[in-house]
């Protein structure tokens, strides 16, 4: 594998085409659109076709106890598709707030395939959204 990560237009819940990322900010960003992009919808070949787990998808499909239980090793199988990724450990946890809607905390410890070191990566997601709330590593 080529050295680095590449570079690209940064893009998280939009496109901001004014901001370039590289190194391990692009790699972070890449996770977060793979974790967030149904299966299926990028057009392509075979390889595109198997790109994404929808996470808010998923979660608002089988509910709360199946995802808790099912997402970690359905996030990792999904990030090792990555050639840039030679590891993934991930852990989830979840909490019913006041009104009733249920939060996830996923926990990512991402070991990149060259020597730069891990990162951690965490996200929040329910049925509707699913944001980063740590660990953009710079």
């Amino acid at each position: 594998m080529a050295a680095g990560y590449g570079q690209d237009t940064s893009c998280l819940d939009g496109l901001s085409t004014a901001r370039i990322v590289s190194g391990r900010t692009a790699l972070a960003e890449s996770i977060y659109r793979r974790l967030t992009t149904p299966r299926g919808t990028l057009f392509g070949g075979e390889e595109e076709s198997a790109y994404g787990l929808d996470l808010s998808g998923y979660i608002g499909a089988v509910g709360t106890v199946v995802s808790g239980a099912a997402l970690p090793a359905m996030v990792e199988s999904e990030l090792l598709k990555d050639e840039r990724i030679s590891a993934a450990v991930v852990s989830v946890t979840f909490s019913v707030d006041l009104d009733g809607t249920t939060s996830f905390r996923i926990q990512i410890t991402v070991t990149p395939a060259d020597s730069s070191g891990n990162f951690a990566l965490t996200l929040a997601a329910s049925d509707v959204t699913v944001s980063i709330i740590g660990g953009i590593p710079s």
